[in-house]
């Protein structure tokens, strides 16, 4: 089993686009966001991580794993929870966050519910979750 990775080396793999997509597991990518957000920012947070993304995936040739929706409401919940708790350890925002350190994510699911997460639209470009649509 691949113990997740955490620290400066998985955020400098992932924004240069050397990291191994085979093993970037929810726990890896939870941690970039959560580094990111810390370092710039809910939305320069979420740029960065949304280019890395896109560009690690295109560079492991499967495009088609971003998914739009799950990366900005992710970045914007590890966003608004860090501002809550800026001072906190990687250790304590995961234990603080089960909803978002868990995979499928229960806030996501909450939010969007399991149809919309496997849309095709939600997977190209981000939409707002289920109580907010008309």
């Amino acid at each position: 089993m691949h113990e997740p990775e955490t620290g400066p080396d998985l955020v400098r793999a992932f924004e240069d686009g050397t990291l191994h997509t085979c093993s970037f597991s929810h726990t890896e990518h939870l941690y970039v966001v959560w580094a990111l957000v810390r370092s710039h920012g809910t939305l320069g947070g979420l740029a960065r991580f949304e280019h890395g993304i896109k560009t690690v995936t295109a560079r492991a040739g499967t495009p088609e794993k971003y998914h739009a929706t799950v990366t900005h409401a992710l970045s914007i919940a590890v966003g608004e929870r860090v501002a809550a708790a800026p001072d906190a350890s990687w250790a304590e925002f995961v234990a603080a966050n089960v909803d978002l350190a868990t995979w499928p994510s229960p806030l996501l699911e909450t939010l969007y519910g399991p149809d919309l997460l496997t849309d095709a639209a939600a997977r190209s470009g981000f939409v707002l979750p289920v109580g907010n649509r008309q």
